[in-house]
């Protein structure tokens, strides 16, 4: 993988705007790309942490379902508990760390596959989020979440895309700039020789999960923003996009290769398929038909 795959990328992209302005002509607007980068923003940082994760040659299935778990604990500690924003965002955090950290503890200690591993907490994060929530929607949240998710600055650029590209930034910075960033890639590329190479492949792995923990909490947030709700069931398959738009950005599945550039764009082709689809009404059940084949395509 090249930074000509990554060229590739961009030019799918491109290609999937100019096809799109054609068919439609409000497409191209400002407010109608900003409204796809918005509402794509939880795949965007979900996405982002899974870079991480596929890097260093592992794969984490329950982000979905600890996302929407995460999303209730936000619901009750705004809506029946009362806390302060301040404190809410910091818990969310910790609690989305230790989730992921425990997914990377579990998996070192008893030496199973991370697919099974997170498979198996992915389930018991539901269990937890629907035993919590009673299967009930917490609603009403308080205008603070809303903000991070619906609110503007300058009353042009929406938050929910500023907080995207922070989390952009911290994951390239720390996946291309620190030295546990290239020891997360190292470790990808082979693990025997990270290991013998001094690389404490047991603590390198729980942070890179401890990362995307973090990922779904923030993704947690702006999703329960969005809808002015906890939703039980709000983070279900949505690890799906995000392995498909971590593999089109050209981040290799057998770890070893971090493209967090790609991710962007991988995440942009998926949601500009999605929103032509919508734009020309197209049935939901042939969306999902002819968005696999272009992912697999583009792939």
């Amino acid at each position: 993988i090249t930074a000509g795959a990554v060229a590739a990328i961009v030019l799918l992209a491109l290609l999937a705007l100019i096809a799109a302005s054609v068919i439609s002509p409000t497409f191209f607007s400002f407010q109608n790309l900003r409204n796809v980068i918005r509402q794509n923003t939880t795949y965007f940082v979900l996405a982002f942490g899974f870079t991480c994760v596929l890097s260093s040659g592992n794969i984490d299935l329950s982000v979905g379902l600890m996302t929407g778990m995460l999303g209730i604990f936000v619901g009750i500690m705004d809506i029946r508990m009362g806390l302060p924003l301040g404190v809410i965002i910091v818990l969310i955090l910790l609690m989305g760390a230790f989730c992921g950290f425990m997914n990377g503890l579990i998996g070192k200690l008893i030496k199973m596959p991370m697919f099974i591993v997170t498979l198996a907490t992915g389930q018991l994060y539901k269990g937890i989020c629907y035993m919590i929530s009673k299967n009930t929607p917490i609603i009403n949240i308080r205008a603070g979440i809303k903000f991070m998710a619906q609110g503007y600055v300058f009353k042009e650029i929406p938050v929910a895309i500023l907080i995207m590209l922070f989390v952009m930034l911290v994951v390239f910075i720390i996946l291309n700039k620190t030295i546990f960033g290239r020891w997360a890639v190292a470790m990808g590329g082979n693990p025997e020789t990270a290991r013998v190479s001094g690389i404490n492949t047991f603590w390198v792995t729980s942070g890179v999960y401890a990362l995307m923990g973090v990922c779904c909490a923030v993704a947690a947030l702006v999703l329960t923003g969005r809808a002015g709700s906890a939703q039980p069931t709000a983070g279900d398959g949505m690890e799906m996009d995000a392995i498909a738009a971590v593999v089109i950005g050209g981040t290799a599945m057998s770890g070893g290769k971090a493209k967090v550039g790609g991710t962007f764009f991988g995440v942009m082709l998926i949601g500009l398929l999605t929103n032509v689809f919508n734009l020309l009404g197209m049935d939901t059940n042939f969306q999902y038909l002819l968005k696999g084949l272009l992912i697999l395509l583009a792939v």
